[in-house]
């Protein structure tokens, strides 16, 4: 196994496209996120591209964007293991990983092997992440309407944001963070609010669609509804909105959700989605 650390995001693109379009869902963070930094909608402090090879061919692939936590895609034990001793020598503070147990089990052993000073770290803060692809949309009935979110909304729709990431499992966003987050997704028609008598009430957007091939993917997120306005269907029915306009553009539609939230996991059921993976996020601990 060889394990190279790509220094340019268009070059990673390039190389691991066919690699993505093989496994188009697995791999929608890493391609979303690399996208956007490609595009210039988002910075982090540092960036890290790997890919492992099996001679020619790429057999795995991960992104780490400081100060996130590593993504790292499906690929065999021993690639995982290869890639986790090169983690070692030139990226050895990561915060964590996000990715299928299996994979991130020979990540760790290749990463212990590597005796670097970080591997000593033990892990732990393990959450679970449900990947969910649509099957056949069922659009509910709610009171109101949805629609586009507008330039206007800005302020409050970033508070919404930043009150999301106080309530998911997810890293707080500050509130300049989410102004810049939603200011982006507005600019790119990616945000959508379900509104009844002039008031907005939920919230849902989507990651840039990735196109690899021939396939387009869009995945929904994040969906948030205060909570004076829950129990009413304005959830479902925004991530409704969001879902019928990605699949107007061509694009499979997928999300993933919390597993212990049995709440949010009936939702998106009912809408016509189907469970396909879980993948697990787990921090490093000094």
């Amino acid at each position: 196994m060889q394990v190279e650390l790509i220094e340019s995001v268009d070059e990673f693109l390039t190389a691991t496209a066919g690699f993505r379009a093989a496994d188009p869902l697995r791999t929608n963070i890493i391609g979303s996120v690399s996208l956007s930094i490609a595009k210039g909608d988002r910075t982090y402090e540092a960036y890290h591209w790997w890919i492992v090879r099996d001679g020619d061919d790429v057999v795995g692939i991960a992104i780490r964007t400081s100060p996130m936590n590593m993504v790292i895609s499906s690929m065999a034990a021993d690639a995982a293991q290869s890639l986790g001793r090169s983690v070692g020598r030139f990226d050895d503070d990561l915060p964590g990983l996000l990715g299928s147990a299996s994979v991130i089990e020979a990540f760790v052993q290749g990463y212990v092997a590597s005796k670097s000073p970080g591997s000593a770290r033990s892990l732990g803060a393990r959450r679970g992440d449900l990947l969910y692809e649509l099957e056949e949309l069922v659009e509910p009935v709610a009171e109101g309407t949805g629609r586009l979110a507008r330039e206007e909304e800005t302020e409050v729709l970033a508070r919404m944001f930043v009150q999301f990431t106080d309530e998911a499992a997810v890293p707080r966003m500050s509130f300049a963070d989410a102004r810049d987050d939603v200011s982006t997704r507005i600019r790119d028609q990616a945000l959508f609010c379900w509104e009844v008598d002039g008031e907005v009430v939920s919230v849902a957007g989507h990651a840039p669609i990735v196109t690899t091939g021939e396939i387009a993917i869009g995945r929904v997120g994040p969906v948030y509804t205060p909570p004076s306005y829950r129990r009413h269907g304005f959830g479902s029915a925004v991530t409704a909105v969001v879902t019928r306009h990605l699949i107007e553009q061509g694009a499979r539609v997928m999300l993933f959700t919390d597993p212990s939230n049995p709440t949010s996991n009936a939702i998106y059921q009912a809408l016509g989605f189907r469970l396909i993976d879980e993948l697990v996020e787990m921090s490093f601990e000094d």
